[in-house]
């Protein structure tokens, strides 16, 4: 029987992660999931790199087929990476940034589309996430418009979700963004803002 704080992490990510990532997090138990996300045939140009005394597990890829957008994007990166979370040059626990980027071509009709459907995840996650940031990214390091959103619920200093977008003048492409922050809790994963990541901390 699952715990019910995983349930709850469920109840509160899993329809839209469902929607726009193509592996879930929260199906199933964690290996079963890094084990799915590597393994996905539709996952291409794949870069693994196993955990080592310095480095953490690290997987980088492009979807073939995926998009999870109303507009076709160009292509779509998907990263998987270890993080250790550092407070007074203490390292306090593990998480892993899961992290979805999609490109698309700097029209203006498709500028349109990606800030809708930019919006449309803000709105999503806002059901749940109540504690949002919300900062223009235009002139950010020569960035021509863009924005980007941080989510929380809990106080905790690491958000577990950011949506952003932005122009890349160097592509002359549009990049959409999401990134969740998860931790592994007896094989099982939740947003980092879950209580028993903290719990430990403060």
């Amino acid at each position: 029987m699952l715990p019910a704080s995983f349930i709850v992490a469920q109840t509160n990510f899993t329809r839209t992660v469902k929607e726009y990532y193509r592996v879930d997090p929260f199906k199933g138990n964690f290996s079963s999931f890094v084990d799915a996300l590597t393994k996905d045939p539709s996952l291409l140009k794949k870069e693994i790199y196993r955990q080592t005394d310095t480095t953490g597990y690290f997987v980088k890829g492009e979807y073939d087929v995926f998009n999870p957008y109303s507009i076709n994007a160009n292509k779509v990166d998907m990263l998987f990476y270890e993080n250790v979370y550092r407070a007074k040059s203490r390292s306090l626990f593990t998480f892993y940034t899961y992290q979805l980027t999609s490109y698309f071509p700097d029209t203006e009709l498709a500028r349109k589309a990606v800030v809708k459907d930019y919006r449309k995840l803000v709105k999503k996650f806002r059901k749940d996430l109540y504690d949002t940031q919300r900062q223009n990214l235009k002139g950010y390091n020569n960035i021509e418009d863009g924005e980007i959103t941080t989510f929380n619920d809990s106080g905790s200093p690491l958000e577990p979700v950011i949506v952003s977008w932005q122009t890349l003048a160097k592509t002359k492409q549009l990049g959409l963004t999401i990134i969740l922050r998860l931790e592994q809790v007896n094989n099982y994963a939740y947003p980092v803002n879950h209580k028993n990541t903290f719990r430990r901390v403060w």
